[in-house]
């Protein structure tokens, strides 16, 4: 939402044409980046400052000319607006900004189940549509999510917290081992699979639904429509089950959270599973290798991310062994397909 004025992006203001000023407000939004909601005479804009470690000029300017080709084919992502000099993105004392139309749109609700089926649906049609863009070499960057990462996680997680000291800790760390070897056993035996340039971040916060008394074109039901899927900058090529996975996770887990000591609140719900998957697959059926595999990526994602975010809090914290107990809940789910 809105905060009250902030101090306007100095440069974005003066490399775009927007019009006449009318007012600035800061958007408190995601956790590494500016944001800020310009109104000018003309319209409503909306203003993104990448993080300096974080924005690389090339990577962004591909990712622009994805956004502009869904744009084209009717997809409904945000609509960059070009600078002055024709560019869509402005680089200034090595900062990089972009300005989009802005899109007016309500909030993803978890309890409202024509959302869960929308979300799938659009990430279905985003598949489908992406299918036809071909990969600049700038969005290939490898794996998001294998066995050699969860193995790295793992390692250093265990260096981090002492485990060989440890005797608490030693016999989780060890079924862990077993279940990494297990999925490096299981990704050997993967076949090819479909890849895509993939959003790399189709979560709640990134979707847009149109607001209860607005009228949607395609009939759908006030507040059931997603407006706009915004926050492209972490798209790259990636096999496409593994966007279909992290949606799964993020859309599909338990609510409310069970777990008290991860990233995740929790293993799978079974009913939204099967509602998000089949809303999916009514528009782009997986493949056989990929719902093969499919609970091979859930589980590497799983594991790997948690164990990620653990050793990001420093060396054996006081829940060191419950949050190992909640990682090997996750590792011992039974993924039905």
């Amino acid at each position: 939402m809105p905060s009250k004025a902030d101090p306007a992006p100095g440069p974005a203001l003066v490399a775009y044409d927007l019009g006449e000023l009318q007012a600035v407000h800061r958007v408190e939004r995601g956790y590494v980046n500016e944001h800020w909601i310009i109104e000018t005479d003309r319209g409503c804009y909306f203003c993104k400052r990448y993080h300096p470690g974080l924005g690389r000029p090339v990577t962004l300017c591909v990712q622009h000319i994805l956004v502009g080709w869904l744009v084209r084919a009717g997809f409904p992502a945000p609509a960059l607006v070009p600078a002055r000099t024709g560019e869509t993105l402005v680089v200034h004392d090595g900062e990089c900004y972009e300005v989009q139309e802005y899109i007016p749109g309500g909030p993803y609700d978890h309890d409202r189940p024509a959302h869960l089926i929308a979300a799938a649906e659009t990430l279905a049609r985003y598949h489908a549509l992406v299918a036809g863009f071909a990969p600049p070499d700038e969005l290939c960057q490898g794996d998001l999510y294998s066995p050699t990462l969860l193995r790295a996680n793992l390692d250093r997680l265990a260096r981090a917290w002492a485990v060989a000291r440890a005797a608490d800790l030693a016999p989780a760390i060890g079924q862990l081992v077993a279940h990494t070897a297990d999925l490096e056993s299981r990704f050997a035996g993967h076949g090819p699979l479909p890849h895509v340039v993939i959003h790399g971040d189709y979560y709640a916060g990134n979707l847009l639904f149109d607001r209860d008394g607005d009228h949607d074109r395609d009939g759908d039901r006030d507040g059931d429509c997603i407006v706009g899927v915004v926050d492209w900058d972490k798209a790259c090529w990636q096999p496409r089950v593994v966007e279909l996975a992290e949606a799964l996770i993020y859309f599909a887990s338990s609510r409310p959270g069970l777990f008290q000591h991860l990233v995740y609140p929790g293993p799978l719900d079974r009913e939204l599973f099967t509602r998000f998957l089949r809303a999916y697959a009514d528009i782009i059926a997986p493949t056989d290798a990929e719902l093969h595999v499919l609970p091979d990526v859930i589980r590497c994602i799983w594991l790997q991310i948690s164990l990620q975010r653990l050793f990001e809090r420093g060396p054996h914290p006081p829940e060191a062994l419950l949050a190992l107990q909640e990682v090997l809940t996750l590792a011992n789910v039974r993924i039905d397909v």
